[in-house]
């Protein structure tokens, strides 16, 4: 089993698959829980300088989180100290409760200043310098 998935969840994919009714039966009462975590956005009024914030599922273990990191890691190299950048990974479940609160659509995401950017498509990098650019005004 490949990334060390247990044997479990392919298991329960092949029962959702091959006897969907039953499965559909079986969860029809179910109710996630939601963690209680407090999570605290930054002042984005009052930031020194542009914060980039990239949400991905893992940019370690998924392509197009790897590429959305990459541009941000390019631009970062561009603009150095003048901007702060940062990566929220889907497998903290810190978070996953950010993600929640600013209501992050798709992953991977970029947001500066808070604000949703780039969503799932990476961008060029001249589009996020010009976006970082526009956050400095």
């Amino acid at each position: 089993m490949p990334y060390d998935v247990p044997v479990e969840n392919a298991i329960g994919v092949a029962q959702a698959v091959y006897e969907t009714d039953s499965v559909r039966e079986m969860l029809k009462n179910y109710v996630a829980e939601d963690e209680d975590i407090e999570v605290e956005l930054p002042d984005y009024e009052h930031l020194e300088k542009p914060l980039v914030e990239v949400f991905t599922l893992d940019s370690a273990t998924c392509a197009a989180c790897t590429y959305m990191m990459g541009a941000a890691n390019e631009a970062k190299k561009t603009f150095g100290d003048a901007i702060d950048m940062v990566e929220y990974k889907f497998t903290l479940k810190e978070n996953i409760a950010r993600c929640k609160k600013m209501g992050v659509p798709n992953l991977p995401s970029m947001y500066i200043n808070g604000e949703l950017k780039f969503r799932s498509l990476v961008p060029s990098k001249e589009e996020l310098e010009g976006a970082i650019r526009a956050a400095m005004k």
